[in-house]
């Protein structure tokens, strides 16, 4: 199950930089267990299981990236985002979206 949390209370989404998807919003990936995933690496064996959406911001805070997507506007596989390009946790004063 993919779903697009972009209305959810909480806010986190990234933008898409370059690519055919260009300016596109990404937002958590909610995986078809419920969970969302936070990593170091891109590899799957160091992915950690978040359950709830409202935990994601204290792993961001510590650095770990996040599995973003949007399968609504055609981005369906979820890219590991970096905790700096992600929005709306707290982590810019000041945002350019």
């Amino acid at each position: 199950m993919h779903s697009q949390q972009e209305n959810d209370g909480h806010g986190l989404f990234a933008t898409v930089a370059r690519g055919a998807n260009s300016g596109v919003k990404l937002f958590p990936h909610k995986h078809a267990d419920g969970s969302f995933v936070v990593s170091m690496t891109r590899f799957q064996k160091d992915y950690i299981r978040v359950p709830q959406l409202g935990d994601l911001p204290g792993w961001l805070h510590k650095g770990f990236a996040l599995r973003m997507s949007n399968p609504s506007a055609g981005v369906i596989a979820p890219s590991l985002i970096s905790a700096a390009s992600v929005r709306g946790w707290g982590n810019q004063e000041h945002t350019r979206d």
